[in-house]
């Protein structure tokens, strides 16, 4: 993943955003850590060896199996500007 998208996101100045703009970045932020997550997952189920060995990994492999990763339908997708 780009990490300079996540700095974007996080670095974000929020205070001078109409709502619909603050809508659309929490909208993006939520995405992005989605496909963080599905990315974490990919690596924990293809590294079982690793995982094997450490009850934290474990424990994270199975609380990211438990998330719903997929990405949700826009209630009210952006208006072309």
């Amino acid at each position: 993943m780009d990490e300079s998208v996540t700095n974007q996101l996080v670095n974000a100045d929020v205070s001078g955003m109409t709502g619909p703009e603050l809508l659309a970045h929490l909208d993006a932020v939520e995405q992005h850590l989605r496909n963080l997550r599905r990315t974490e997952l990919a690596l924990l189920e293809g590294s079982p060896e690793i995982v094997a060995q450490s009850p934290d990994l474990q424990a994270q492999l199975a609380h990211l199996r438990t998330l719903n990763l997929e990405t949700p339908p826009l209630e009210n997708p952006p208006t072309p500007t």
